[in-house]
């Protein structure tokens, strides 16, 4: 089992703007929305606390087996748990208009972002780790819902504060998933 805590996430502001775009039905941002995107995340970045746990389990090492979509000859998969923290939803709280009408929208975006800045972190520190191997990473899976407690049963979730109820993780910005591994392709 691996943890990492506090690494840094560079949020990517202008696929927020985009993704603002897209929520509020508009072509162009107005620039009063584009300068509050951009002061929000400039704002909310101190409050995004990405921690993550994993670990690699041979093929079948593991008390429950998901392998949909897995490619054919997978030899390992590596189960993580992933989150933001629940500083980022703390902040929004205090003042949910701090930047506008569109703050939750906004929020929303910049949580999401993390994830998937923090979901690319991981992915980067298996692939080198597969590599040595020489195996190849797959991208990353999410797993259902249902698997979640299955999954936790392997791994110490509460070391990066985070929890199930009712197979939900706590805080909201969390992620569950896997990587399968397999075998390089050797060169002809």
């Amino acid at each position: 089992m691996r943890k990492i805590k506090n690494f840094k996430v560079n949020l990517r502001v202008r696929e927020i703007a985009r993704v603002i775009k897209k929520l509020t039905n508009a072509s162009e941002l107005a620039p009063e929305l584009e300068e509050s995107v951009q002061r929000s995340c400039h704002f909310y970045s101190k409050f995004l606390v990405p921690s993550v746990v994993y670990d690699t389990f041979a093929k079948g090492a593991l008390d429950f087996m998901y392998e949909k979509d897995a490619p054919q000859k997978w030899v390992a998969q590596s189960v993580f748990f992933l989150t933001i923290g629940a500083k980022l939803s703390e902040e929004f709280a205090k003042n949910e208009t701090a930047y506008g009408e569109h703050t939750p929208k906004i929020v929303s975006a910049i949580a999401v972002d993390a994830l998937e800045q923090s979901k690319n972190f991981l992915q980067r520190l298996l692939s080198a780790e597969a590599e040595d191997e020489n195996c190849e990473l797959s991208r990353s899976f999410e797993l259902p819902k249902d698997y979640y407690e299955r999954a936790a049963r392997s791994l110490p979730i509460d070391k990066i504060n985070l929890t199930l109820q009712d197979e939900t993780l706590i805080p909201q910005y969390s992620a569950c998933g896997l990587f399968y591994w397999s075998p390089s392709k050797k060169s002809k």
